[in-house]
């Protein structure tokens, strides 16, 4: 099986190279504040949300 058929591939190789890859982090437009959701429906009307207000401020910008 190749590494691009096997969802699971990147820990087989992040076990044989031994180093860690760090993980993209973005710099927000905004502040997002913490909170509690009391079903799916509006976790993901929230996370809907969130999405078109990144768009509409531009996108997110990668941290150096």
């Amino acid at each position: 099986m190749k590494y691009t058929d096997d969802y699971n591939a990147k820990f087989d190789i992040w076990v044989k190279e031994r180093k860690i890859h760090p993980l993209p982090k973005f710099d927000f437009p905004f502040k997002i504040e913490s909170k509690k959701f009391s079903s799916y429906s509006e976790f993901n009307s929230w996370k809907e949300n969130l999405l078109v207000r990144i768009a509409a401020a531009g996108g997110l910008k990668w941290k150096k």
